[in-house]
């Protein structure tokens, strides 16, 4: 592993040529490069990961500071017979005018990687070219332009078992993507928003983390529905989801459109509420009958309206054995009725923990606290925990 600023480069670039010049039989393993700047040693720079490239390296790891778009990392790592891992940070990548193929790629990550106009277009090629590749990460993948564009990205893998997509929103750009992962055991979708996802074939997902919003529709726009309702039911059968404030407020006025798909498999779930939103968590754990840990990082906003806590999801009365309550506010009367209401309707509750994190609070204010909590357990095994 190397990191040279400027002032070595030249010398790390005649040590690597002397050192394979030296041991021209033998294969390296790894290489893995972080370079701040290059200053007109780029060029140079690309010619030597060719050269270890064509020397059969297995793990590629390269990291620049600014990405040249006017030099591509060559082409010839579209065809390595021996590489297992790739990842690449401020690089180019050019359009190949042949087949991609990478027979041993495993693990792929692309970020901030400049492709010209072609960004999804390579993105595929170089997916359709790894037989075996299992994880994929894609970080502000694409090329922005200042006028309207719409970025379709296609991942379409036989293999593939975890797919981390970070994709930024600038003005003027809608992302879509199109997911068939048969395989497919953990996904993430962070820092975004998109036109539409379209899910195929997420039979094996065990595992989601949803951090970003879908454009905003009206309640009689019916293609935008259908795009989301095809979502929800694609990613119906996860188990385990993490699911931020954004995504539940676009939930919350399809609730009211029609159902939402039941999550029948999820047991665990980890969301953001507000205290001014709690019928948003309410119309969500609706659609999870089998729900076992819950946890939930609070936050106070001004209640523009009366929480009603009358309406008891079904994994309230019959699955939900442990909640937490991170970052409630000593003094906030929303978040007290929160925990009573758990407390009161969870039939099966076996441990509900309030957990001030990153907070410092007097033994007083705990126990105020603890004084609130008038209701009585319905689950008389239930431990109340205050941290």
């Amino acid at each position: 592993t190397f990191d040279f600023p400027y002032p070595y480069l030249e010398g790390f670039a005649r040590f690597m040529e002397r050192f394979m010049e030296f041991n021209h039989g033998s294969n390296l393993q790894k290489f893995d490069i972080t370079n701040f700047e290059c200053n007109g040693y780029h060029h140079r720079l690309m010619e030597l990961i060719s050269t270890v490239v064509d020397r059969g390296i297995q793990h590629l790891h390269v990291y620049m500071h600014t990405c040249k778009k006017d030099d591509f990392i060559r082409q010839n790592i579209y065809k390595s017979k021996t590489l297992v891992s790739l990842k690449l940070f401020n690089v180019g990548l050019k359009n190949p005018e042949f087949v991609v193929s990478l027979p041993c790629l495993k693990i792929m990550h692309l970020c901030n990687v400049c492709y010209g106009e072609d960004g999804p277009l390579v993105v595929e090629k170089l997916i359709s070219g790894c037989p075996v590749l299992e994880d994929l990460q894609l970080s502000r993948p694409f090329d922005i332009s200042s006028q309207k564009v719409v970025m379709f990205l296609r991942v379409s893998s036989q293999t593939l078992k975890s797919l981390r997509l970070y994709f930024r929103r600038d003005s003027g750009t809608d992302f879509s993507a199109e997911i068939d992962a048969p395989r497919l055991n953990y996904m993430s979708v962070r820092e975004s928003q998109y036109e539409s996802i379209l899910v195929k074939n997420l039979s094996s997902l065990f595992r989601i983390d949803i951090h970003t919003k879908f454009n905003r529709f009206r309640l009689e726009d019916l293609q935008m529905n259908d795009i989301f309702y095809g979502f929800l039911t694609g990613i119906s059968r996860v188990r385990r989801m993490i699911i931020c404030l954004r995504t539940l407020e676009r939930l919350y006025p399809y609730s009211k459109f029609g159902p939402i798909p039941e999550f029948l498999n999820l047991y665990h779930l980890k969301a953001q509420v507000r205290s001014s939103s709690l019928q948003l968590l309410q119309a969500f754990l609706e659609s999870c009958p089998n729900l076992k840990n819950l946890i939930l990082e609070y936050s106070v906003t001004v209640d523009l309206e009366q929480t009603d806590f009358t309406n008891v999801p079904r994994c309230l009365i019959s699955t939900l054995e442990y909640v937490e309550i991170t970052k409630p506010m000593t003094r906030d009367e929303t978040g007290v009725k929160l925990v009573n209401y758990f407390l009161e309707n969870s039939t099966v509750l076996k441990k509900l923990t309030i957990s001030f994190t990153g907070s410092s609070f007097r033994e007083l204010e705990l126990e105020s606290y603890k004084m609130l909590l008038t209701s009585t357990k319905l689950s008389p095994t239930c431990q109340v925990i205050i941290v």
